[in-house]
């Protein structure tokens, strides 16, 4: 009888949470998220509720709406949730469970992004085009690195500067090796003819075996200052690196 009388209590408790306005939970979700995270207009309940006007670090992305799923949060010990992220320059829909410690994790999610929102994010390059994706899974926890397992596809993927790229359709392929990433690349309709992969480790180390064959000259005479050119006139990218001082600085 305790038992189902806690049972009971503890539900009720739930309910009056996940039903509560989102207007009085705006505040105190914007001081949890130590004001990374903006929210902008909201309605609804934290249950199912949207924010018109998503910021995250002074970045915006656009509407998000979610419907909490209650079941499956109690049985999983976190918050799992449907969403749908709607900007003029990212869509996203899926579902993502965050824990306790802040893990996050993403299944079946889809995503559309104009480059032109790469380029707000960075400075160091030009690009345009849409990136495309499916993540089957991923796991994303603070500085780690992260476990992915999906597709990405680059629709006229051009780059402007620091170098000039005409516009091509470019491929990757992300699986998960052990505690490692194993990234495959191709390319269809491209200036740049892409066949090899990428080994990314845990410790963020990367070793590459990507074969390039330029079909643009300008593109072709600049390879031939990076990498090794073979007989067929296509040239070789065999070797390693560390990403890690840009991912834990």
């Amino acid at each position: 009888m305790k038992k189902i009388l806690f049972l009971g209590l503890l539900s009720f408790l739930l309910a009056a949470v996940w039903q509560l306005p989102l207007s009085y939970a705006k505040p105190h979700i914007e001081k949890l998220a130590s004001g990374e995270v903006k929210l902008g207009q909201v309605s609804g309940t934290l249950w199912q509720g949207t924010a018109k006007n998503l910021t995250l670090k002074n970045i915006p992305l656009g509407q998000l709406d979610w419907q909490i799923q209650p079941l499956k949060s109690l049985l999983a010990l976190s918050l799992k949730s449907d969403f749908q992220l709607s900007g003029d320059e990212i869509k996203v829909t899926g579902n993502v469970a965050i824990s306790a410690n802040k893990k996050i994790i993403l299944n079946n999610t889809d995503f559309e992004i104009d480059a032109l929102f790469i380029n707000a994010l960075q400075n160091k390059a030009k690009l345009s085009g849409e990136i495309q994706g499916k993540l089957k899974y991923a796991e994303i926890h603070n500085k780690n690195l992260p476990i992915i397992d999906g597709v990405i596809d680059w629709k006229e993927g051009a780059l402007k500067s620091p170098i000039k790229l005409p516009a091509g359709n470019y491929n990757a392929v992300i699986t998960p090796e052990s505690d490692d990433l194993k990234i495959k690349l191709t390319s269809t309709d491209a200036p740049a003819e892409l066949n090899g992969d990428i080994k990314l480790k845990k410790d963020w180390k990367y070793n590459s075996n990507v074969i390039v064959k330029a079909t643009d000259k300008g593109l072709n005479s600049m390879l031939k200052f990076t990498g090794k050119q073979q007989a067929d006139g296509s040239f070789a990218f065999k070797n390693s690196g560390d990403l890690s001082p840009f991912i834990t600085k």
